[in-house]
């Protein structure tokens, strides 16, 4: 684990990831010592937003839609003429959601659109009973094969789009391709101009390490590209503080484009035979862990001072990106990323 992720760092993540500080404060990382880093301040609209006593903040959207948001997590519900279809359902929201649901409607569940498959966003699925349930095909075979009860099979399944009508709402579901994971949707629900993508645009943030284990890099661009078209007012992104806007997308966009071809320029100008030939001979583990090193060292400068005050932690996660967008460039070797 890096030794920038203290202990304060471990509590947020464990609040973000549902994890009480109770169970983190008796782990043995809770007993450090080492003094806690500086890091950039968070920009204004990156700060985290009072949350009242109910323990969650419930934002409209349109005439239909709501967001609840809770412990840097949030997930989106409308509310239709016949009941209420879920944009997912994370274990960390299962005591507020069902709360929140009932502030505005006593209509039922009848729904639930799996983004994609990762636990943090769908593990409460099953609290919700026998509902209809959608996902993409590739979804669904993560799913079978993690055997976990807390995210039941869905009902449903397509491979490209699919047009779901439910009590005067329509929901537009797309795939762009392999992007955070293999099966992670976007979900237009154009009457309420707004759109949901899970773990691909934070709003006010650069992207988490490793873009949260990615299955593609360059599916995460081609994502960006998909959700910039769309004609929206509202995005809603499954982590943080706050929903988006068209220009949380564009931002997100920007900066993970500039980060792709900064580091594609930093690669193209740093020889890997001058780090093998700093290493005991066959040592190739070696000589990419100097030359990775040397590109991140090219990279982060460049980007904290174009985007440190624009996007939050923009210096904790982009040497670590860099060095998965140097390997995508060796393995992936994309030709349609401009």
């Amino acid at each position: 684990m890096s030794d920038r992720l203290t202990r304060r760092g471990m509590l947020a993540f464990g609040a973000a990831a549902g994890l009480g500080a109770t169970a983190l404060a008796g782990s043995a990382y809770a007993q450090t010592t080492t003094p806690a880093p500086k890091f950039l301040p968070l920009p204004l609209e990156a700060k985290p937003r009072p949350v009242p006593a109910e323990g969650y903040i419930l934002d409209r959207i349109g005439d239909a839609m709501y967001a609840v948001t809770a412990g840097g997590n949030q997930t989106p519900f409308v509310v239709t003429r016949t009941g209420v279809v879920l944009i997912d359902a994370p274990p960390s929201l299962a005591t507020v959601l069902p709360s929140a649901i009932r502030r505005v409607t006593d209509k039922p569940v009848t729904h639930v659109i799996y983004s994609h498959s990762h636990a943090d966003h769908i593990a409460g699925a099953a609290a919700f009973g026998d509902v209809f349930r959608i996902a993409h095909e590739e979804t669904a075979r993560t799913i079978r094969v993690a055997r976990d009860p807390n995210r039941p099979m869905p009902t449903v399944t397509f491979r490209d789009r699919y047009r779901l009508n439910v009590g005067g709402q329509h929901f537009e579901l797309s795939y762009p391709g392999v992007n955070h994971e293999a099966g992670n949707i976007i979900i237009h629900v154009p009457q309420q101009r707004a759109a949901v993508m899970m773990d691909v645009v934070i709003p006010g943030w650069a992207p988490f390490l490793n873009w949260g284990t990615a299955d593609s890099v360059p599916g995460i661009l081609t994502a960006h590209d998909g959700l910039a078209k769309l004609p929206i007012e509202t995005f809603v992104g499954g982590h943080i503080h706050r929903l988006g806007t068209p220009r949380d997308i564009k931002d997100s966009r920007d900066f993970s484009y500039d980060l792709w071809h900064t580091t594609q320029r930093a690669v193209a100008e740093t020889r890997i035979g001058d780090y093998f030939a700093q290493v005991e001979p066959g040592h190739q583990w070696g000589a990419f862990k100097l030359h990775y090193q040397a590109i991140a060292d090219r990279v982060e400068p460049e980007m904290i001072q174009r985007w440190g005050d624009k996007l939050a932690g923009v210096d904790i996660w982009t040497r670590d990106n860099a060095t998965t967008i140097a390997v995508s460039l060796l393995l992936d070797a994309p030709r349609n990323v401009q």
